[in-house]
Parts: structure tokens; C-alpha cells; sequence
């Protein structure tokens, strides 16, 4: 998976969003440049840059928007997990990261 732009970060907070907008007009066959044009109409100065669109739409042509992300899976932190970890706690505080992890 390829990095975004720096520019295309400081929009994160509504990137999911346009993401699903720039998608859209990736499917009904839209440009870049008339995808970016429709973004600022509604986004206006917090709509992802266009090379941002671009980097989006190699990713759609590519078939990777779905790929998973780095980082933590979603699984570690259920609540199952987190009351696992406090009941060996509980019965041990010595114990160390590695030694719950196992």
C-alpha cells in the first residue's frame, strides 16, 4: 500500500467520505481533474488535493482501495481480550508484555 500524500493527511477527518465520492465517480467514468473540480465545489478549501484523487483512482484501477492498513488488527482490542488481560493481571502483576502475549 502506498502512502498518501501529506496533503491528502491533513484532510483525514473527512477523507473517508470524499473517498466513497471519488469512488463513485471513478465508477461512472469521471476524470481527475472533473472529480477534484466536484470535490472543492462541496468540500471547498478542506477537499483533498487533486493528486490525491489521482493516488485514489490508481488505487481503484488497481483494485487495492481494500487493502488491509498497517497497524493493529481490530481483533486486539475486544472486550473480551482487554478482561482476559486485567484477570491476568489480577492473579499476577509481575507479568510481563511478552509473557501475556503468549
Amino acid at each position: 500500500m502506498t502512502n498518501l500524500t501529506s496533503q491528502c493527511e491533513k484532510a483525514r477527518y473527512c477523507e473517508t467520505g470524499q473517498r466513497v465520492n471519488i469512488k463513485f465517480c471513478f465508477k461512472l467514468g469521471k476524470t481527475v481533474t472533473e472529480t477534484h473540480e466536484m470535490l472543492v465545489k462541496v468540500y471547498g478549501v478542506h477537499a483533498v488535493s487533486k493528486k490525491c484523487v489521482f493516488e485514489w483512482f490508481k488505487r481503484f484501477r488497481d483494485g487495492k482501495e481494500d487493502e488491509l492498513r498497517s497497524g493493529r488488527p481490530p481483533t486486539s482490542t475486544t472486550p473480551d481480550n482487554i478482561e482476559q488481560v486485567r484477570r491476568m493481571l489480577v492473579n499476577d502483576r509481575r507479568l510481563s508484555l511478552r509473557m501475556i502475549a503468549e
